[in-house]
């Protein structure tokens, strides 16, 4: 319990800090490559693949890498060859080196060119997200300072042109009074009540509820169900990491615990009932599965629609920057029925060949 306590810690801060970095991963074991590229897709926004050394400098000429994670031994160039070029290139290059091997003084070569991170194959999840994630709070440490620096400097360039503004408007403020002085005589008054229009103030009536507004109305209750959903969504993503290695039946009874608590605390805001009740509806196809082996075939639509609820938490919990609290109520409905309707497909599947057996 400690562990997985420690793991959904540090996959929430991770997913926090890292999804506006893109990667790429240099490895010419495609499996191994394929496995970490679905592994973090969960975090990063976008992910470029190579085969070697040679293939990775020319996506490396063509675009940008918040950081890389390379191979050692690779046809036509190795990664520590990479490294070594692409630290001519940018020696503030973010580089995780991959090996199966951990000699001494390989490691002091690669330390002596700069880079970050080694992980020994095979790959331990808790020790490549504690690895990643120290990087990668580095990488967004430094991205905000030079975005703040950014800032500060248009600040200070926005100040000087509105000082600029306010001296012209001053000096029409200066003029209007004027004016206003020359028809504040009462026969000027006379005239413009007599010419004056009547003005009609209308109301524009809207169903919609901000998360702003929605939130002032919930303010503790919102922000406890956002606590609640976070590590449920982090619980998930170590599950779904854990699957693609191995799913039996202890994976099938805590996935749909997941689901079931999940639902529950969305059932909480009643604004919400329809969305609970498709995660509900989700839980119960998966307790109705009866080939446990077809399962993984639909986590990609699973991690699809966690990926939705995420994004549709934290605009209206986290963010609360959406102008209507019901602006994803359809997609991810919709999201859960089409779950829904392939587990219950590939049930039907299942029951008419065991009915063809006998």
């Amino acid at each position: 319990m400690i562990q997985n306590s420690t793991n959904n810690d540090i996959v929430k801060n991770l997913k926090e800090i890292s999804y506006e970095m893109s990667i790429l991963i240099v490895e010419d074991d495609i499996l191994l490559q394929e496995q970490l590229k679905t592994f973090l897709s969960r975090f990063f926004k976008h992910i470029d693949v190579a085969n070697n050394g040679l293939e990775a400098l020319d996506k490396y000429s063509k675009n940008q890498y918040s950081l890389i994670f390379t191979d050692l031994t690779m046809p036509f160039m190795g990664g520590e060859e990479l490294a070594k070029k692409i630290k001519l290139i940018n020696e503030s290059q973010h580089i995780m080196v991959l090996s199966a091997h951990s000699e001494s003084d390989k490691l002091i070569q690669l330390v002596n060119i700069g880079i970050d991170g080694y992980l020994l194959k095979p790959l331990d999840i808790t020790s490549v997200l504690k690895q990643i994630t120290k990087i990668c709070q580095a990488i967004y440490n430094r991205d905000m300072l030079e975005h703040f620096n950014l800032m500060l400097e248009e600040s200070n360039s926005e100040l000087m042109n509105r000082n600029a503004e306010l001296r012209a408007a001053l000096k029409e403020l200066t003029a209007a009074k004027e004016t206003i002085q020359k028809l504040s005589t009462p026969q000027n008054q006379t005239k413009i009540k007599q010419t004056k229009p009547k003005q009609e103030v209308s109301f524009v009536q809207t169903k919609k509820v901000s998360a702003i507004e929605f939130a002032n109305s919930y303010p503790l209750e919102l922000e406890s169900t956002n606590e609640s959903l976070e590590d449920l969504e982090a619980q998930f993503y170590i599950l779904l990491a854990n699957a693609e290695k191995t799913f039996d039946q202890r994976s099938i009874v805590e996935l749909t615990g997941l689901l079931n608590d999940f639902a529950r605390e969305i059932e909480m805001i009643p604004q919400f009932a329809s969305i609970a009740h498709g995660i509900f509806e989700v839980e119960k196809a998966f307790r109705s599965v009866q080939d446990h082996t077809k399962i993984p075939t639909v986590l990609p639509m699973l991690g699809s629609l966690f990926d939705n609820l995420e994004k549709w938490r934290k605009g209206i919990f986290l963010y609360q920057d959406v102008d209507d609290i019901h602006y994803m109520d359809n997609s991810l409905i919709s999201d859960a029925l089409s779950l829904q309707g392939f587990l219950s497909s590939e049930n039907s599947t299942s029951d008419s060949s065991d009915m063809e057996l006998f």
